[in-house]
């Protein structure tokens, strides 16, 4: 992929322009895995349209890249071993992995441990492993949260809603047009107020599908508390939603 580059101060910051199909009329900046400043922008924008406003901004794009690494050097990079802490609903747990003659694996948490028997234990398998777990205990968590909110969202007595799960990068939950609520599993990770936040959140899209100030006040009434959650997930959301895998010497890696 090309680089460009821009001049702020007394240095250089270089980009990639990235084209997405739903990327239609403004361009926004995104911290690529691999570290890149990436613009995303409309595929008819021309080069140098995206280069000039690049540098009108280059204060802002400065700030902008800052701010996404160090955000970035907040992101656990994990290697799925035994003593390593995990995540659930706001706290961390160490891992206690040990192989099994069984071959069916299990995950449970128990006494503060989250124990996974499996019986091949490399990191791939780890972490496959606690990405089910995660979805099944999202799953179970979010559908009980949805049934107690719902208890007192007059506006869905006659229709339930329904409810999936899908692993999403930057997005907690939606609400489409039909009435169907998805979440994103990873929001389990985070504490309760957060995970009630944002079924609360997506209960009262089922009346208001906008974010008008009905909705707020719809928000307001079902959940008062959502302003401070809101705020938790901003700061340390993208430590729920993302992790980098700690590359590992190949082989098999054994736990006792």
């Amino acid at each position: 992929m090309k680089n460009y580059q821009i001049s702020h101060q007394d240095r250089v910051i270089e980009y990639e322009v990235v084209h997405r199909p739903k990327v239609t009329r403004c361009i926004h900046l995104e911290l690529a895995e691999h570290g890149a400043l990436q613009v995303v922008a409309p595929r008819r924008m021309s080069k140098r349209l995206i280069q000039s406003t690049m540098q009108e901004w280059a204060d802002y794009v400065a700030r902008f890249l800052q701010a996404e690494q160090a955000r970035r050097r907040d992101i656990p990079v994990f290697r799925f071993v035994s003593g390593e802490q995990h995540l659930l609903m706001g706290k961390s747990y160490p891992l206690d992995i040990r192989e099994t003659a069984r071959k069916r694996a299990s995950v449970e948490l128990v006494d503060g441990f989250i124990k996974i028997r499996a019986p091949v234990c490399d990191p791939e398998e780890i972490r496959a492993r606690l990405i089910d777990w995660y979805r099944r205990t999202a799953g179970q968590l979010f559908f009980e949260r949805l049934a107690a909110f719902c208890q007192v969202a007059p506006w869905t007595i006659e229709k339930f809603p329904v409810m999936r799960l899908r692993l999403m990068k930057r997005t907690w939950g939606t609400c489409s047009a039909k009435g169907v609520i998805t979440l994103n599993p990873h929001l389990v990770k985070a504490p309760p107020e957060c995970i009630d936040y944002v079924v609360a959140h997506e209960i009262c899209h089922l009346k208001e599908h906008n974010h008008s100030r009905a909705f707020y006040h719809l928000q307001q009434q079902l959940y008062p508390g959502w302003r401070a959650a809101k705020a938790e997930l901003g700061k340390r959301g993208h430590i729920y939603l993302e992790s980098r895998v700690a590359p590992v010497p190949a082989g098999r890696v054994k736990h006792r």
